[in-house]
């Protein structure tokens, strides 16, 4: 089975981890797609979706800071502060014109920086990113911070939670086993925990960091893939007259799947971005 490399670039004061699928053979010119999470996840949550795609891109995943193993700085999670970060790994590691695959806040993140510098992206996957972030939704977030955190006694442990949990249960065993063997960690007390800082969800962080991608979505002049999941697809409803009324922007519905369709649906979100990449 194909693995990823790991490294590692130093931008704003930290060190960012990101791994990559390599160089498909014999394609040295081959697209990059680049892969972006959303909170509380890593870079090694995409692993079943690029293991479908690495055969004909180089396919990069970045860990956002306070997550996976990049640097957990107690302050530095606003979206502008990400977009800064995102921005100075796109120069340190020489990416232009790559694809985005950007999930949830991932989302918000990337199309901010598409607005800022439209040379770092060429089109634009964006899987249910918020399309309007509100203070009503970085209050709820926030309270993420303050829920005692749940760990395990072991990985077997977390692999049988994950199994019986009614949204992770649906995921493919692959799926769960890189959740298992790449986004946890061994506390110092032995605990097996995730790998997110609660820092990157304090309210201290979120306060007043609000913001409408809708006229972005209208005039990055792109472009853009908005994928949704067949069970929230109606709280998307709004977009259809932006993909009425602007070019290049489509909707797209993964079936059986909730918002982390790329990993409760790798395959038919891998085809998907395989299809938009190729300008389907």
């Amino acid at each position: 089975m194909v693995e990823p490399t790991n490294h590692t670039v130093r931008v704003q004061g930290i060190y960012l981890h990101y791994v990559d699928w390599g160089i498909p053979d014999g394609a040295d010119d081959a697209p990059t797609l680049f892969l972006l999470h959303g909170d509380m996840r890593t870079s090694r949550s995409w692993d079943a979706v690029a293991r479908h795609l690495c055969d004909s891109y180089r396919v990069l995943a970045l860990d956002s800071r306070g997550h996976g193993d990049s640097d957990w700085p107690d302050a530095g999670y606003t979206f502008t502060q990400r977009v800064d970060d995102l921005e100075d790994f796109a120069d340190a590691v020489g990416m232009r014109n790559a694809v985005a695959i950007a999930h949830s806040t991932g989302g918000v993140v990337a199309t901010l920086l598409s607005e800022r510098r439209p040379d770092i992206f060429s089109r634009l996957a964006l899987l249910e990113p918020m399309v309007v972030v509100t203070e009503s939704f970085q209050r709820m977030v926030s309270k993420r911070a303050e829920t005692p955190r749940r760990t395990w006694d072991s990985r077997e442990d977390m692999y049988k939670y994950l199994k019986w949990h009614r949204m992770t249960g649906k995921w493919p065993d692959e799926v769960i086993r890189d959740v298992v063997d790449h986004e946890s960690y061994q506390r110092p007390d032995g605990r097996l925990d995730m790998k997110w800082a609660t820092a990157s969800m304090s309210w201290s962080e979120r306060e007043g960091d609000y913001h409408d991608l809708k006229p972005a979505l209208r005039t990055l002049g792109k472009p853009i893939l908005f994928i949704m999941s067949d069970s929230r697809a109606d709280q998307f409803r709004h977009l259809i007259p932006i993909a009425e009324q602007t070019p290049d922007f489509d909707l797209l519905t993964i079936p059986d799947s909730g918002h982390n369709m790329y990993m409760d649906q790798p395959a038919a979100v891998a085809e998907a971005v395989r299809r938009f990449a190729e300008g389907g």
